[in-house]
């Protein structure tokens, strides 16, 4: 459990940074000269403009352009570490290597000695060099959901140390922006309330980047081609995907299943939910839900279980 209570956490995340550990996390740790360039026709963000001590947030997709693994990319001096979900790094190194021509690539997996610190918030762009300074094996800036974030690579032993160092930390311009360590379950009620989806929960290989509402942090509409390109260029250039997942506010307090229907007035199934917690507002429940696309514009008025609801 978090030394903190919800209302606190929350805080931290809309004025602070939230920082969380991340075991669900493996590594992919590439080297080899071509390695940036080559990485950058592989995956959704843009490496091209990126120095050492810069990350970013994207995906590789399948020839499909549906998502393959979810991805925090950070850029050493000699090599270049990326995160995927554990249960997706033997498909993801598989299918990198596979695309390994000519180039000068090495992959290798070392999620036995990376671990991972993911942090949320706005001042949480202020944390790498802290990070830097004591032992990140890497650290960037990264926003992952529009609320700014960075990421930390360090060694497994270091984690605990890291984490209480960077919660000890106050930013912001007046130093008062609180830095705090989140709960898993603590954790799990906020990302529903602001709407950002999780990997095997709410989206996984069958959706596409538009549907997991994740395309603004996590894919470049801009930079050159990579592999699935196409597809997902296509899905924005024709307006939108058929569905997306969008937060949910419902009446009552009662429990909800995670796989409840979602319908409209007329009682029409229009979607289905994946995640549920209690939201800030007494008498509520948030969630997140797939609906369809003309159902997902903030403020339309759904049903779900037969409950009121409405877009958040």
């Amino acid at each position: 459990m978090s030394d903190h209570d919800l209302s606190t956490l929350r805080r931290a995340l809309h004025e602070g940074a939230l920082l969380l550990r991340a075991p669900e996390l493996g590594t992919l740790s590439i080297r080899g000269k071509d390695r940036q360039t080559w990485l950058n026709g592989m995956i959704t963000c843009d490496l091209a403009p990126l120095k050492a001590g810069q990350g970013a947030y994207g995906f590789a997709v399948q020839k499909t352009g549906k998502i393959l693994a979810e991805l925090r990319v950070l850029i050493d001096d000699d090599h270049i570490l990326v995160s995927a979900p554990r249960d997706r790094i033997g498909a993801l190194t598989e299918h990198f290597d596979h695309y390994v021509i000519m180039e000068d690539v090495e992959l290798e997996d070392t999620s036995a000695e990376v671990a991972w610190i993911v942090a949320h918030g706005p001042a949480a762009k202020e944390l790498p060099a802290l990070a830097r300074a004591h032992g990140a094996l890497a650290a960037a800036s990264m926003d992952m959901s529009g609320k700014g974030g960075a990421v930390f690579a360090f060694e497994p032993a270091k984690v605990d140390a890291a984490l209480e160092r960077l919660a000890q930390k106050e930013l912001g311009q007046q130093g008062s922006a609180p830095v705090l360590v989140a709960d898993e379950a603590s954790w799990e009620a906020l990302r529903v309330e602001i709407g950002l989806g999780r990997w095997g929960k709410d989206y996984t290989d069958e959706n596409y980047p538009q549907e997991a509402s994740l395309e603004p942090y996590a894919v470049s509409f801009q930079k050159g081609c990579y592999l699935g390109q196409e597809v997902v260029f296509m899905l924005q250039a024709r307006g939108h995907a058929k569905k997306k997942l969008v937060p949910i506010s419902i009446e009552g307090d009662a429990e909800l299943a995670p796989s409840a229907e979602i319908t409209d007035a007329a009682g029409k199934v229009i979607g289905n939910v994946t995640s549920v917690a209690k939201g800030p507002d007494a008498g509520r429940v948030v969630a997140l839900a797939y609906v369809k696309y003309k159902h997902a514009t903030k403020g339309t008025a759904l049903l779900v279980a037969g409950r009121a609801a409405v877009v958040a």
